[in-house]
């Protein structure tokens, strides 16, 4: 299995903690956002890691730089149009790496290590989507409705009826893999794609009828980082995420605005 991270964006919205460094290394409690995502993925058995950067690149390629392997292959994909796109493009760059099971998740997702384990553990759900129900729902969360155990609409746009908030880490297994690198190839091909998440591309399989594996984290700990308040609010949870099993292995980064 691989990982993709998707860590292009500028994070504008986390200004000013992004002027000058991407989120993705951002430091939460003495590790980066970054590096607690690569371990978690290093022990839950992944050695195969491809980072998709855009603002900050050289930042964050000197910072893989100082990792110390242990047996992990790490490469970069660089997103030339990050000012102005989203990340439909973002992982439509890293289609040729889609080649084998995989699990992508964005570059701002901290979350304890079981999230992930609990989502690699579906071994039999070509496509699985954790999900999080919650008391509340901002207009940025990527809302779910469901059906039984199964994702039938999935959009920021959704207002009514509920079900959770889809959690940044999702899992595409054997013939679940060539599916969603179809799907965001024909979501390429439609007007307005530089602005799509590529969620799109995952209601396109739900529109076809494919099914989507909803999977409830239930009290699990995840969150993105968009806003300060989030990266306060992780900076102050950062034990809740911290594998302690496995001490962090990536130096710091030395030039962050932190």
């Amino acid at each position: 299995m691989k990982a993709i991270i998707l860590a292009a964006g500028r994070g504008s919205r986390l200004y000013p903690y992004t002027q000058y460094i991407p989120k993705c290394l951002l430091d939460l409690g003495g590790s980066t956002i970054l590096e607690k995502q690569i371990n978690h993925i290093r022990d839950c058995g992944i050695n195969e890691v491809v980072i998709v950067v855009g603002f900050g690149f050289e930042k964050v390629e000197n910072f893989l730089r100082n990792y110390d392997g242990l047996g992990m292959k790490i490469k970069t994909l660089y997103n030339p149009f990050y000012q102005t796109t989203n990340s439909l493009i973002s992982l439509w760059i890293a289609r040729s790496e889609m080649d084998e099971d995989i699990v992508v998740m964005n570059g701002d997702d901290v979350f304890e290590i079981e999230v992930l384990d609990k989502a690699l553990s579906m071994m039999d759900e070509k496509v699985c989507l954790p999900i999080k129900k919650k008391f509340s729902y901002e207009e940025e969360d990527m809302k779910v409705i469901t059906k039984g155990d199964k994702v039938i609409k999935i959009s920021k746009g959704i207002n009514s009826n509920i079900s959770a908030e889809s959690v940044g880490i999702r899992v595409f297994r054997d013939t679940g893999v060539e599916l969603i690198k179809r799907a965001i190839e024909e979501e390429m091909r439609t007007p307005g794609a530089e602005g799509k998440w590529y969620i799109s591309s995952i209601h396109r399989l739900i529109n076809k009828g494919y099914n989507i594996k909803a999977l409830d984290i239930e009290d699990l700990y995840w969150m993105d980082v968009d806003y300060p308040g989030d990266l306060f609010k992780a900076r102050y949870d950062s034990d809740k995420f911290l594998n302690k099993k496995h001490p962090p292995r990536l130096l710091r980064v030395v030039d962050s605005t932190n």
